[in-house]
């Protein structure tokens, strides 16, 4: 869950390329790791109008040398009495997907663009360490350190891309090989809810594919589309047998039987009797015209903002250059 935007703003130097031996949380091969000190810190709104508001010149800056603080809101006490004060709450490591820029700091204007090629980086990022040895001055001192917080980030390259005009879901997902379902996974704010109305031959696997999602998200937003029913074995049935029978996959009905039927190959026969669980509305069940159902707000053919970026997921194997995003100058 999303529930502050935190902005650095640090002098960092190359250290090396990450190798497969070393990846990890946050950290992929191909990734640049590099190291440097924090020189100063914010929390942004969570919510903004402007894409490239953390490139703005003018930065209410909360902290010096030091990674900002977020202060949740105050909860609710059970029993009645005040509010519940939270703890101030800083990034921590791994902290996953993020987007830098490496550039002339002069080059930022209020309010906030990326600044125009060639004159810096735009990249992902994702913080690997911080909070380890202070510049001069050391961790403890009396004395505010010269630099401020040694942090260690990756650098992504390739891993932003820029919106260009007429842009949709589809069209990003299908240029990079990927899924519209794995680019809201990796952008959260694609993963908004709206609230639509079923109409006559609409089925889950169809609303799904309209809307750019999977059945699986579909029904954890939807809890009329977790009811369950329960099956019972006969003589002789299998797992595919079964799953066959009541218009469900194999994969489903294993998925709603775990770990009862992890035991059991296909083709093996279950004891006679059995219950099993299986979802009320499969799939493909025909679902009644006019029923609310939540799913993600952005259509994939809808075209996105011009101007705005993305994050776009790791390569999966070998495959051709990725080009660069447009926008995304050296």
């Amino acid at each position: 869950m999303h529930i502050a935007r935190h902005l650095l703003e640090a002098f960092v130097r190359y250290d090396r390329l990450i190798s497969s031996r070393e990846n990890g949380p946050g950290v992929d091969t191909g990734d640049i790791l590099c190291h440097g000190y924090v020189t100063r810190g914010a929390v942004l709104p969570l919510s903004t109008a402007n894409p490239w508001d953390w490139l703005d010149r003018q930065i209410a800056w909360q902290s010096t040398g030091l990674r900002p603080a977020y202060q949740p809101p105050p909860l609710p006490d059970p029993e009645g009495g005040e509010p519940l004060t939270m703890r101030p709450r800083v990034i921590e490591q791994p902290a996953g997907f993020g987007a830098c820029w490496l550039g002339d700091l002069s080059l930022l204007q209020s309010p906030g663009v990326l600044p125009a090629e060639p004159h810096g980086l735009l990249a992902g990022t994702s913080l690997v360490l911080a909070g380890g040895n202070y510049g001069a001055g050391g961790i403890g001192a009396e004395v505010q350190p010269e630099l401020g917080e040694a942090i260690s980030i990756v650098v992504k390259l390739n891993r932003v891309l820029v919106i260009d005009p007429g842009d949709t879901l589809l069209s990003i997902a299908e240029r990079y090989g990927e899924t519209v379902q794995s680019l809201r996974l990796h952008n959260p704010p694609l993963q908004a809810p709206t609230t639509v109305l079923t109409v006559a031959g609409d089925t889950p696997s169809r609303l799904a594919g309209r809307h750019g999602t999977t059945v699986t998200v579909l029904r954890r937003l939807n809890g009329w589309l977790r009811q369950q029913l329960e099956l019972i074995a006969a003589e002789g049935d299998n797992v595919e047998e079964l799953a066959a029978r009541y218009g469900l996959t194999t994969p489903v009905l294993r998925e709603a039987n775990a770990p009862e039927l992890d035991a059991y190959g296909f083709d093996d026969p279950l004891p006679a009797g059995m219950v099993l669980r299986a979802p009320a509305i499969a799939t493909h069940t025909p679902l009644e015209p006019g029923q609310a159902l939540v799913v993600p707000v952005l259509l994939p053919t809808e075209p996105l903002e011009a101007g705005s970026w993305l994050a776009l997921p790791r390569l999966r194997g070998p495959r051709q250059q990725v080009p660069m995003p447009s926008g995304a100058g050296f």
